[in-house]
């Protein structure tokens, strides 16, 4: 199965929206939250979307890097069940960071909850460092690692 890889754009909000429900059932961003993080896209962020053959979105990623010499926070990667353990999350890693150091950033930051295993290894192998924990992060109980990869 073929995957391709775009830029989010306005009218791709509903489905992220239906996808981030399935996906994060504990805190899903709102509607109202999809736009306000997209009315910053391209100054101060970047959303990518993951597309089967189908054409049928598969996963998105978003990224914030607010200002050159400041680190930048990937606010987003999801992708849906059936399609992990094929590379995408990995590509929207590659994709995030190219578009973080375009703008210069020194660094890249983002959260992960402490329990989820295939994430972490994920990030750790592709160079980031737990540097702190984040308690009640995703709500009681549920911690974050705040992670972090130097840009060289």
């Amino acid at each position: 199965m073929t995957i391709t890889f775009r830029e989010a754009i306005n009218l791709d909000i509903p489905v992220l929206v239906s996808l981030e429900r399935q996906l994060f059932l504990h805190d899903p961003w709102t509607l109202a939250q999809f736009k306000e993080e997209f009315a910053g896209v391209p100054k101060t962020r970047y959303f990518v979307v993951a597309k089967d053959s189908d054409q049928e979105i598969v996963g998105y990623a978003g990224v914030l890097a607010v200002a050159p010499g400041v680190t930048a926070d990937i606010l987003t990667i999801a992708v849906i069940p059936s399609y992990r353990r094929q590379g995408i999350a990995h590509e929207f890693l590659l994709l995030l960071e190219k578009w973080s150091r375009d703008r210069e950033a020194p660094a890249i930051m983002l959260e992960v909850a402490i329990d989820n295993l295939d994430a972490i290894a994920l990030y750790e192998s592709a160079g980031y460092e737990k540097i702190s924990t984040r308690k009640d992060y995703y709500g009681p109980a549920l911690d974050a690692f705040v992670m972090r990869k130097e840009f060289s």
